[in-house]
């Protein structure tokens, strides 16, 4: 992910980033606020690291998945309905009957039982 997506929604990462710096204080993540270098210099400090260490301990952070909240934020919605729009099969529109392209049929019971 792009660090614009940690910053603009930082306090969404703040469980994860205590999970994967636990010697770090919540408070002083959120006072934070998203800005890079200074999240550098904190881990530097904190966790004994140089600031290189510390810019390459974010980088692997930034490698994981955003959190859900952040995903499913009402402000990503028309972004969501989009990338929806990729996983529909040729022919088949939004609005079409589930029966035009799927089984109805009620299912079989499983194997070996009879009610």
């Amino acid at each position: 992910m792009k660090w614009k997506t940690v910053a603009d929604n930082w306090p969404a990462f703040l469980d994860r980033m205590e999970q994967t710096w636990p010697r770090a204080d919540r408070t002083d993540l959120a006072n934070i606020e998203g800005d890079r270098e200074r999240l550098v210099s904190y881990l530097a400090e904190r966790l004994e690291l140089t600031p290189n260490e510390a810019r390459e301990e974010i980088e692997e952070f930034t490698e994981g998945a955003v959190p859900s909240d952040v995903v499913m934020d009402e402000l990503h919605d028309n972004q969501s309905i989009t990338d929806s729009g990729r996983s529909i099969p040729v022919g088949e529109d939004v609005y079409s009957e589930d029966r035009d392209f799927g089984d109805d049929r009620p299912a079989e019971p499983p194997i070996g039982r009879t009610d």
